[in-house]
C-alpha cells in the first residue's frame, strides 16, 4: 500500500510539473510573437490622388469614408470608400455615376490609394406629372416635394417625398395607399431636367373599431383613449396616433407604451386597436439647486402626485428659494405653492391650473409680502399655438424707492387682475434650437373691472429667431419690449411687477437687474418701459462642445420721455457650451464696452440653457 501511494503522489507531481512547463512556455511563445507583431510597422495609407471629373471637393467626396492619409490600410476598405463616394455624389444628383478605387497590395514601398470618378450627367427636378386617384389635388401634392424645380434629385428626396405622400393619405385613413414616384429620362441630350411622375392609389379607407387598454391598475382608462382623440367609427387617423402615442409618454404616468392593429394585415376595413401599458412609480420628490446670477443662488424642493384619483389630476407642492449675496444688494425671497392642475377641464382640451402661494422678497431697499390665488385656463391649437388666461388676486404689501429719493410704504391691500397671452412656437429641438421661430403677446390689467385696490397694466411683446446657416453655425436673434404703469390716479406699480434687465439671460456685461433707474445708494428701482435685443452666433466646435459669440443691448426707463440711447446698456462677449440631454450647459464671459477698464470689469454667467 505505502509503494503504492508513494507511486501515486510521485506520478501527481510530475504532471504538474509537466502543466507548468507547458503553460510557460505557451505564453513565453506568445509573447515572442507579440513582440515581433509590435516591432513590424503598421501600414498605412500614404497618399490619396483622385483621377477624373470631381464635381464636388475632395473631403465632400470622400465625407463618410473613413479614408484619410495616415489610416491603417485594414481600418478601411475599396468596397466602403466606393460606396461613400457614390452616396455623396448620388445625393448632388450623379444619379448615374461610377467610381473605382485602387487599393494598395501588402508590402508595397508606397501604399497609395487612387479614386477613379466618373460623374455622368446630373439630375435636376423638371416638372410633376400626376396620375391615378384624385384624393388630393394636384396643387396640394406638389407643394410636398421637398426639392425645387431645378434643384439637384436625389434618391432620398424621392423617398421622402413619397413618404410625406403616403403619411397625407394615412392622415385620412387610407392606410393602404400606393404611392410610385418614377424618375422620367432626360428631356434632351442638352437639358439635365427630368421629370418626376407620381402615381397614387388610395384604397379603402381603414376605421377605428374599439381601443382596449390593457395593464392599468391606478389609471383610469379614459385618460389613456382620450390622448388619441378618436372616436370608434372615426377613419384611423395614424397622424392622430402618433401624437397621442408621444403624449402619453408625456404625461409621466407610463414607462411603456405600445400599440397594436388587428385586422390591418387580414385587409379588414375595421381596425380594432390594443393598447398595452406599463405604469411608472410616478410619486416624486424633486430637489434643485442653482444659481441666477453671480448675486444669487436658487433652490427648490417639489412633492408631486400626478394621478389624483386616477384622472391625470396633479397636486405639486414646494416651493422656491432664493439667496441674494451681492454686498450691495443681500436678501431672501421665499415662494412656498400649491398648484393643482387638471388636464382636461370638463372633458375638453383646455387644461386648468389653481394656484396658492406666499410670496415674501426682503431686501435692504425694499420688501413685499403676499398671499393669495390664481386660476388659469390654457389650451394649445394646431400644434404651435398656445392661448392663456387667468384670474389672480392677492393681500399685499410692499415697501419700495419710487425714485431715488422718496421711499413708499404701502400697507396690506387687495390686489386684482386679469391676463392673457397668446404664443407660437416653431423652434426645432426645443432645448438648443438650430431653426424656427417664437413669439409672444401677453397683456394683464390690474384693478378697475378686475377689482382691487391698485390700478396698473402690463403689456408684454416678444419674437426669437434662429437660422441655420450650415451644419456648424446657427444664427439667433431676440427682440422683445415690454410696458407696465399705472393708469387712472394710480402711477404706482409693485415691485415685483416693475421691468428689469441685466444679468446673464438679458444683458450680459451687467449684474443681475442693475440695468435701468437706481436710487441714490445704486439700488435698482426698476422701470416702467423696456427694450431688449440680442444677438448671438453659435458655433458647433467638435461632439457636444460648442462656443458662441453675443452683442446684447437692452434698457429699463421710468418714462416715455426718458428712453434714450445714452441709457442703454450694451454687454458683448463669449462663451463655450456643452450639449447634455437636459439642454446645453452655459459659461459665458460678457464685457459692457462702453465702461472704462471694461475688460477687467467683466462679469462670468453660468447657467443650464441658451439664454434665450
Amino acid at each position: 500500500m505505502w509503494f503504492v501511494c508513494h507511486s501515486f503522489v510521485r506520478f501527481e507531481l510530475i504532471m504538474r510539473i509537466s502543466v507548468f512547463l507547458s503553460a510557460l512556455i505557451f505564453i513565453s511563445t506568445v509573447l515572442l510573437q507579440a513582440t515581433a507583431v509590435r516591432a513590424l510597422s503598421e501600414p498605412t495609407i500614404d497618399r490619396i490622388s483622385f483621377e477624373g471629373n470631381l464635381p464636388c471637393s475632395e473631403k465632400a467626396l470622400l465625407r463618410g469614408s473613413g479614408l484619410r492619409e495616415g489610416v491603417s490600410i485594414f481600418m478601411v476598405s475599396s468596397r466602403q470608400v466606393r460606396d461613400a463616394a457614390v452616396f455623396n455624389m448620388m445625393n448632388l444628383g450623379f444619379l448615374a455615376c461610377s467610381v473605382q478605387v485602387d487599393w494598395p497590395d501588402w508590402g508595397e514601398e508606397l501604399y497609395e490609394v487612387t479614386v477613379h470618378v466618373q460623374p455622368g450627367r446630373r439630375s435636376l427636378r423638371g416638372g410633376l406629372s400626376f396620375s391615378g386617384d384624385s384624393t388630393f389635388a394636384e396643387r396640394d401634392l406638389a407643394e410636398l416635394c421637398p426639392v425645387e424645380f431645378g434643384d439637384p434629385v436625389a434618391p432620398s428626396d424621392t423617398a421622402g417625398y413619397r413618404r410625406r405622400i403616403l403619411e397625407e393619405y394615412s392622415s385620412l385613413g387610407y392606410l393602404r395607399a400606393s404611392v410610385q414616384i418614377n424618375l422620367q429620362d432626360f428631356e434632351s441630350d442638352t437639358s439635365d431636367f427630368r421629370e418626376l411622375e407620381i402615381s397614387t392609389a388610395s384604397g379603402d379607407v381603414c376605421y377605428l373599431g374599439s381601443i382596449t387598454v390593457n395593464g392599468l391598475s391606478q389609471v383610469r382608462r379614459e385618460v389613456v383613449s382620450r390622448e388619441f382623440d378618436l372616436a370608434e367609427g372615426d377613419p384611423l387617423n395614424m397622424d392622430k396616433m402618433r401624437k397621442g402615442l408621444l403624449s402619453l409618454y408625456t404625461l409621466g404616468l407610463f414607462s411603456r407604451v405600445q400599440i397594436s392593429y388587428h385586422g390591418l394585415a387580414e385587409g379588414s376595413d375595421t381596425i380594432d386597436v390594443q393598447v398595452n401599458i406599463v405604469e411608472n412609480d410616478y410619486k416624486k420628490v424633486e430637489l434643485a439647486g442653482g444659481y441666477i446670477a453671480p448675486e444669487a443662488l436658487l433652490g427648490s424642493v417639489w412633492w408631486t402626485q400626478p394621478n389624483i384619483m386616477g384622472n391625470n389630476q396633479s397636486l405639486k407642492m414646494g416651493g422656491i428659494y432664493v439667496r441674494y449675496i451681492d454686498s450691495d444688494n443681500s436678501g431672501n425671497e421665499y415662494m412656498p405653492m400649491i398648484i393643482y392642475e387638471e388636464p382636461w377641464f370638463l372633458s375638453t382640451r383646455w387644461s386648468s391650473q389653481l394656484k396658492l402661494g406666499y410670496y415674501h422678497l426682503q431686501q435692504d431697499f425694499q420688501e413685499v409680502r403676499s398671499y393669495g390665488g390664481e386660476l388659469g385656463f390654457s389650451r394649445e391649437f394646431r400644434d404651435v399655438w398656445k392661448f392663456n388666461c387667468s384670474y389672480s388676486i392677492d393681500r399685499l404689501r410692499f415697501r419700495a424707492m419710487i425714485d431715488d429719493s422718496v421711499e413708499l410704504v404701502q400697507d396690506w391691500i387687495t390686489s386684482a387682475g386679469i391676463s392673457s397671452g397668446i404664443t407660437r412656437d416653431t423652434r426645432i429641438p426645443l432645448l438648443n434650437p438650430v431653426r424656427g421661430k417664437w413669439y409672444k403677446l401677453a397683456g394683464s390689467l390690474a384693478g378697475g373691472i378686475a377689482g382691487g385696490d391698485i390700478d396698473y397694466y402690463t403689456v408684454d411683446g416678444e419674437f426669437r429667431s434662429f437660422f441655420r446657416l450650415n451644419n456648424r453655425l446657427v444664427l439667433a436673434g431676440r427682440a422683445a419690449g415690454s410696458i407696465a404703469h399705472g393708469y387712472g390716479d394710480n402711477q404706482v406699480v409693485p415691485p415685483n411687477d416693475r421691468l428689469y434687465l441685466g444679468g446673464g439671460s438679458t444683458v450680459r456685461g451687467y449684474d443681475f437687474q442693475t440695468l435701468g433707474p437706481e436710487d441714490e445708494n445704486g439700488d435698482p428701482l426698476g422701470g416702467n418701459f423696456m427694450l431688449l435685443g440680442n444677438l448671438e452666433a453659435r458655433l458647433k466646435i467638435r461632439g457636444s462642445l460648442g462656443a458662441a459669440l453675443f452683442c446684447d443691448a437692452g434698457g429699463v426707463w421710468s418714462s416715455l420721455d426718458d428712453i434714450s440711447t445714452e441709457d442703454t446698456g450694451l454687454g458683448t462677449g463669449l462663451g463655450i457650451r456643452y450639449d447634455t440631454p437636459i439642454g446645453p450647459v452655459r459659461l459665458d464671459y460678457g464685457v459692457a464696452p462702453t465702461w472704462s477698464n471694461f475688460l477687467k470689469r467683466g462679469k462670468v454667467y453660468f447657467a443650464i440653457g441658451q439664454a434665450f
